[in-house]
Formats: C-alpha cells, sequence, structure tokens
C-alpha cells in the first residue's frame, strides 16, 4: 500500500489523500479549499475519474466529517463515484442542501458507523468516533497489504464529546505504520488550553442572565455541540430558545433522544422562519421543511412584545428579520464561531449592534485539538511514521512528536 497528500501537507483546509493497493485506490476526503469561493473542477485532484468518472479503480470517496473543508468538491465529481460517509453526517448535509444548493449526493452513498469497519476492493476501513466540532467526525483507519494508515481527520478532546477521545485512546488500533495527523493549533502552542463546552456554556448563560433584553446566538447550526451549549444556557437562564427552521430540521433529521427537539410537546424550544429561508422554501415549494414546527412557530410580533425571554439564533442573513422585531435596545450579540470570521462577514456585526443599542460579546472554543492533546494522540496510536496534515505549521511535528517524516504534496509514499 502506498500513499499521496494531494492538497493538506502545509495548508489548514481542502483536504485530501489518496491510497493506493494493487492499482486500486480510494480518496481520503475531498475537501474545498478555505481560500477558494465556490466549488469548481479545476481544483478538483489530478485522480483520473474524478470528472468523467471513467476508472473503474477509482473505488471511491471516503469522507471523515461534514465539513466543507473535508467534503465540499462532492458537487463537482462524476455521479458514478460512490461516497462513504458517516451516517449522522449525511443526514445533516441532506438536510443542508434543501436549503441551500437543493441538491442531495449526485454519487451513490455508503453510510458508516464507529468501528464498524467494512471493506472497499482491497481495502478494510474501520472508522474510529472522535471529538469534534463537526458532528459525527471520524479518524478512519485504512489496512491493505499487511500495512495499516490511520487518517486522524479533525479532532479535539474538550468538546461534549471529549468521552470519544478518551475511548480511542483506552483501545487505539494497534501497528499502525502511519499516521496522518492533523495539526490546526500548531503555531499557537503558547495559549492557554481551550475552554471546554461545560465552561463555555456556564460563562454564555451568565453573559445572558446579565442582559436586559433580547440574546441573538451567532453560531453554526451545524455544531452540534454549540447548539446544545446554546440550549442549555438557555434553559439555565430562565429563557426560551428560538432555532430558525433550518437548526430545527437538522435536529429532527438527526434524531437523537439525547438533543433538544424542536417538535415535542414538552419542549421549550420555539421555531423561526427567516425571511431568507421562506422565500427559499416557498420558491421550492418544500412547505414540508416548516409545517412539522407550526405549533412550535414563533413571529417577529411575538419575539419582539417580550425579548428578555428569548435566546435567537442568528447570522448576518437575518440583519433584516432582526430589525423588524424591534425592541433590540439592551439586549446582547453572542458571537459562538472562531473570531477570524468575523473580517469575513460583509457586514461589520459589532457595528450593527452597537447601532441597535445592543452589547457584543465572543464566546467561544476551538473545535481543535490543543498541542497537549495531539501529543496524547500521538503516543497512544505510537505509529511508526507521523506525517503532517491539515496544517501549516508542519516544520513544527519534529520538534514536538517523534517518528516525523513528512510527505510533500502530490509525492507518493510506500508505506
Amino acid at each position: 500500500m502506498r500513499f499521496r497528500i494531494h492538497r493538506g501537507a502545509a495548508v489548514i483546509g481542502g483536504n485530501c489523500v489518496e491510497v493506493e493497493s494493487g492499482g486500486k485506490s480510494l480518496l481520503l476526503d475531498l475537501g474545498l479549499p478555505l481560500e477558494a469561493g465556490k466549488p469548481d473542477r479545476s481544483l478538483l485532484p489530478q485522480v483520473e475519474g474524478l470528472v468523467d468518472g471513467d476508472n473503474s479503480d477509482l473505488l471511491g470517496i471516503l469522507i471523515s466529517h461534514p465539513h466543507s473543508d473535508h467534503y465540499g468538491l462532492l458537487e463537482v465529481v462524476h455521479p458514478s463515484v460512490p461516497v462513504y460517509i458517516g451516517d449522522g453526517a449525511r443526514r445533516l448535509l441532506e438536510v443542508a442542501s434543501a436549503f441551500t444548493t437543493g441538491r442531495d449526493f449526485a454519487q451513490p452513498v455508503t453510510t458508516y458507523g464507529h468501528r464498524g469497519a467494512f471493506n472497499v476492493g482491497p481495502f478494510r476501513v474501520t472508522p474510529y468516533l472522535m471529538d469534534h466540532s463537526a458532528f459525527d467526525s471520524y479518524a478512519l483507519l485504512v489496512e491493505a497489504d499487511g500495512r495499516r494508515l490511520l487518517y486522524s481527520g479533525d479532532f479535539r478532546a474538550h468538546g461534549r464529546k471529549a468521552w470519544a477521545f478518551d475511548a480511542f485512546l483506552a483501545d487505539p488500533p494497534a501497528s499502525v505504520d502511519v499516521l496522518l495527523m492533523e495539526g490546526t493549533v500548531l503555531g499557537r502552542e503558547d495559549s492557554p488550553a481551550p475552554l471546554t463546552e461545560d465552561q463555555v456554556e456556564t460563562h454564555i448563560a451568565a453573559s445572558i442572565a446579565d442582559t436586559s433584553g433580547i440574546v441573538l446566538a451567532c453560531f453554526s447550526a451545524q455544531n452540534i455541540d454549540r447548539l446544545v451549549t446554546f440550549y442549555r444556557a438557555t434553559l439555565r437562564s430562565g429563557r426560551k430558545f428560538i432555532a430558525d427552521a433550518y437548526t430545527a430540521n437538522i435536529l429532527d433529521a438527526l434524531g437523537k433522544s439525547s438533543l433538544p427537539s424542536p417538535r415535542s410537546p414538552s419542549s421549550s424550544m420555539k421555531v423561526y422562519l427567516p425571511k431568507r429561508q421562506k422565500a427559499r422554501i416557498v420558491r421550492g415549494k418544500r412547505f414540508d421543511l416548516v409545517e412539522p414546527y407550526r405549533r412550535h412557530r414563533v413571529f417577529a410580533s411575538d419575539i419582539g412584545a417580550s425579548g428578555d425571554q428569548w435566546v435567537m439564533m442568528f447570522r448576518s442573513s437575518m440583519i433584516e428579520d432582526a430589525e423588524s422585531i424591534g425592541g433590540l435596545v439592551g439586549g446582547k450579540v453572542i458571537w459562538s464561531l472562531w473570531p477570524g470570521y468575523l473580517d469575513r462577514e460583509k457586514l461589520d456585526l459589532r457595528a450593527w449592534a452597537d447601532a441597535q443599542g445592543m452589547n457584543f460579546e465572543i464566546h467561544h472554543t476551538s473545535g481543535h485539538a490543543h498541542v497537549s492533546d495531539l501529543a496524547r494522540f500521538v503516543d497512544g496510536v505510537g505509529a511508526s511514521r507521523l506525517v503532517p496534515i491539515h496544517t501549516m505549521q508542519p516544520h513544527r511535528y519534529a520538534e514536538l512528536f517523534p517518528n516525523v517524516r513528512p510527505s510533500p504534496d502530490g509525492e507518493w509514499s510506500e508505506i
């Protein structure tokens, strides 16, 4: 077996790794580069069959988790190329497509789950559930020719599934020849250990309690950990949480009893339909996306009349909605995403909040492992060779970890 990194050896995002055995190959992730705009075929790696499907030796694409920088180029791949993805991740992305492109997976999809090994041609693949800010994230062990390659995907050890990280280290795959491990945080080794999601919840609950008006919560609906954090913080503060229709559909699609339900009679969660989502639903005649929440829907007039009762999910595309609600003075905007994304917003949210008489706060924690947890991962796996990926600092690996031998983009490495 051999491998080559098509993208990711010295950059964060856009991951793609090819593994090959006996002339057959698999791709591990096919991400959209972070600096790219929309998916385009020009961004695809030089792998025969991705564009025209004319390559029976390309057995499929394994997606580690539902972040665009790991799956985002699937949209421009030939529909004959098989895709393998976690079952929860598939459900999440299918809901997302209903609110964005309107297209489901064009390719045949096979789902997998935690430690459920499966065969693809000469390869045996074993997924390991990991803790990450993306729901249903996995490390992937690929075996062929008596060799073992472990691809870490993205992971952390301080989220709501920190137990998954601990469980992995308690029983890791044995005799790993090559570990491709992400290092997103490298270069920030002097930063303090990241907050846990429980700590973020406590900070947000205190912030909500200290607010006299409505609280607008800015976070990704696909970050289920953060959704639970805000929901729990809302309840601790004696308020009610308002999800948008998109988030409500994600919760329904995942169907987990451990998550808040947007349609349960006993749930205090309410559902608001933003104007942009309403327009898309009407154009596509997808009234099924909002009808299940009819009893739990709230409208601008309901919210504005009692703003101090609510924590409302919010994004910059909802500016017009928020202004139509009114009564924003004394409220607060809580930004719970990577702070660097603020500079990419078309509107200066800090200035907008100030103009509305609202405070602006940031409460966040990283979706990636601290350097100390990266070291625990390396020690636990004990691979013969460690290869940097998904990092801007590949040169730092050798200073921090043993058995490091980088593999530049495009270069085949025998295992």
